[in-house]
């Protein structure tokens, strides 16, 4: 039986929104740090519950635990500009690294860093709204090579870690030449392939 159009089209969308998601949420991540933050005391709140299942009422058990804070300070992560980091300040992966390896150019290394980041979120917004779909999608795919080349680097130290790592962006390389497959049956774009004239050559009419 042949698949309809509709069916194509909602393939394409789930294999776009997650391509999305997994770009924007892995930018994200670069931007976490470690911050102290005023949150719920878990104390107080315990104290609560125990006293009313001792049969106190709600009100009572809050004003018998009135000398303990509503609030404590808990280190949480949070997002900041000024914790943003490429590549892990630590660990097998830094700048220093990848530096000293002889398959990778010094000099590329600290711009990479800086902008992986910024361009995992800017591919992933571009392709959640549909923006230039088809060359969204291919930048995406460069930039999952990148990642590769990265661990293809890395596997003599990190052996099958490295290996681990290049098959799983193996998966999201498939999953790019899918959505390219299908992006013929993309709908609800922002901005259509070909609009611009540097993606013209992406246009399939």
């Amino acid at each position: 039986m042949k698949a309809s159009n509709l069916t194509y089209t909602m393939a394409f969308w789930l294999l776009r929104f997650w391509l999305a998601a997994r770009a924007i949420g892995t930018g994200l991540t670069k931007f976490i740090t470690k911050a102290p933050a005023e949150v719920a005391n878990p104390e107080k709140a315990k104290s609560i519950e125990e006293l009313v299942a001792a049969g106190m009422s709600k009100q009572e058990a809050v004003e018998s635990v009135a000398d303990l804070p509503d609030t404590v300070e808990k280190i949480v992560d949070t997002l900041s500009f000024s914790a943003y980091h490429g590549l892990p300040e630590k660990g097998p992966m830094t700048v220093e690294t990848f530096t000293a390896s002889p398959l990778m150019p010094a000099f590329a290394v600290e711009p990479y860093a800086f902008i992986l980041g910024f361009a995992l979120i800017g591919l992933g917004v571009t392709l959640l709204l549909g923006i230039c779909t088809r060359l969204t999608l291919f930048l995406m795919g460069l930039l999952y090579i990148s990642l590769t080349w990265g661990f293809i680097i890395l596997e003599p130290s990190m052996g099958p870690s490295a290996a681990a790592g290049i098959a799983y962006l193996g998966v999201h390389m498939v999953l790019i030449v899918m959505a390219l497959i299908l992006a013929d049956h993309n709908r609800l774009e922002l901005v259509k392939c070909g609009s611009f004239g540097f993606c013209k050559c992406c246009n399939n009419k």
